[in-house]
């Protein structure tokens, strides 16, 4: 009988197209969940009043960072489980692992102690004023507290992805997201705690999200792959498979965040509302943007696998795949946005003054989705094959290159209006998927795609 581990390889090699919706939609559905949970934090927020909606979006890049540290780790764990997997190398996917979970407890105290010492400091840099302060450090000392949770469970969804299985981490999400669904409007509004209760509930939901995790890889062993503690000693081949590609993502995110805190202090300087209308139009961007995200993520273990099992036209064949229903998705969910972007800000605020700001924002990003979807498609295809860099350097193009130096020269050196912020965001990503499109035309096409992922 085959093993777990060589069957899914096998399934994958016979089906490829089926492999890419196998692991695509569970993921989707895990990040429309992610997308749920933060949409009814700030729906909820949102009935406190806009200083409380200002406060958790100046608090947004923060948490990103967070984001973007276990997504760097749970990037770098997938491909390296995946290309282990595409070896039949059992060895190299349980150190991966193990090396993983090792790093990730150690960043997950570092970062919470960090958040909690520096938090109202960071929150002024950021452009916060007043009550938004105030009202954002009794959100977020909270939510350090539950920060090295975030980092477990990571570890733990990159393991089952890696070797093929999406499907167990969205159930987990699922679960989460009606827990704190429920615990939400009980401690923000019954129990009186505003926006701390939003917090209470989210540590609570990430608690529940860790137990169910640990009871279904660690005691029930439902996974290929095993943790063990005495793999998590550092091995320095197994951390560097982890980081070259870990490293660069996480840096993407981090870019991306600083990008984030620096476009609110320019907005800031439109006005508060200004602001809480932009976060609220962010949130409409992660219903569009995660079912993208969730196909391009899905894509990392499958082009790891192939790439691992040296079948370079599967690789081919698979990137192209992804890219035409990634630009698919780009244009039909922007396209029902901008639609429905009225009721769908109508979720977040009350304000007509923010509701209006969001609206002109989704309008202008019906031309940003697919540019959006083929950059991201771009990163998520060279991630799997073990090349982290691209996904920095695309990122960083679209943001700190031309986004936000563009949207800050116009409106500072040409008093231009609010508009023009947007329109740069978009040249921003044009520039981006220029960049992708030609990385992954070098190392796709022009040459062998599998030699690093098939390194022993």
């Amino acid at each position: 009988m085959a093993k777990p581990r060589e069957s899914r390889l096998e399934e994958f090699i016979d089906n490829p197209r089926r492999a890419v919706w196998v692991l695509a939609l569970p993921m989707m559905a895990g990040m429309l969940f992610h997308t749920l949970y933060a949409v009814v934090d700030m729906a909820f927020v949102g009935r406190v009043g806009p200083e409380a909606l200002a406060a958790i979006t100046f608090v947004g890049p923060f948490f990103f960072v967070a984001i973007a540290l276990t997504s760097g780790l749970f990037t770098g764990i997938t491909a390296a489980v995946a290309q282990a997997v595409g070896r039949k190398d059992e060895r190299g996917a349980d150190l991966a692992a193990s090396n993983g979970m090792g790093l990730a407890l150690v960043m997950g105290v570092l970062f919470a102690l960090g958040g909690g010492f520096m938090g109202p400091a960071m929150l002024e840099a950021a452009g916060a004023e007043g009550e938004t302060v105030a009202q954002a450090w009794a959100y977020f000392q909270i939510i350090a507290l539950c920060i090295p949770l975030f980092f477990f469970s990571s570890v733990l969804r990159a393991m089952l992805n890696g070797e093929g299985d999406a499907k167990s981490p969205m159930v987990v999400m699922g679960i989460v997201t009606a827990v704190n669904l429920v615990l939400d409007p009980i401690f923000i509004f019954t129990l009186d705690m505003g926006i701390r209760g939003a917090a209470v509930a989210t540590i609570i939901s990430q608690v529940i999200a860790t137990v169910v995790f640990v009871w279904w890889v660690l005691i029930r062993r439902k996974t290929a792959t095993r943790l063990r503690i005495r793999d998590m000693r550092p091995d320095t081949v197994v951390l560097m498979r982890i980081l070259r590609v870990g490293v660069p993502t996480t840096f993407a995110q981090l870019v991306m965040s600083f990008a984030m805190i620096l476009g609110n202090k320019l907005l800031a300087g439109f006005g508060q509302i200004t602001v809480a209308g932009y976060g609220a139009g962010t949130r409409v961007d992660m219903l569009v943007s995660m079912p993208i995200l969730g196909l391009a993520s899905g894509s990392i273990a499958v082009i790891g696998m192939f790439a691992g099992a040296r079948r370079a036209d599967l690789v081919r064949s698979t990137a192209l795949y992804t890219y035409r229903w990634a630009l698919t998705l780009g244009v039909t969910l922007g396209l029902g946005a901008f639609a429905a972007s009225g009721p769908l800000m109508r979720l977040f605020t009350s304000d007509a003054e923010a509701i209006g700001v969001g609206r002109v924002y989704l309008g202008y990003m019906l031309f940003a989705y697919p540019l959006m979807a083929l950059g991201m498609t771009s990163g998520r295809i060279l991630q799997g094959l073990g090349y982290g860099f691209p996904a920095l350097a695309i990122t960083a193009v679209r943001t700190m290159v031309v986004g936000i130096p563009v949207a800050y020269a116009l409106v500072y050196l040409f008093d231009a209006p609010i508009d023009w912020v947007w329109i740069s965001f978009i040249l921003g990503g044009a520039a981006s998927v220029a960049l992708g499109l030609a990385w992954v035309y070098h190392l796709v096409w022009r040459r062998d795609p599998t030699l690093r992922a098939a390194e022993g």
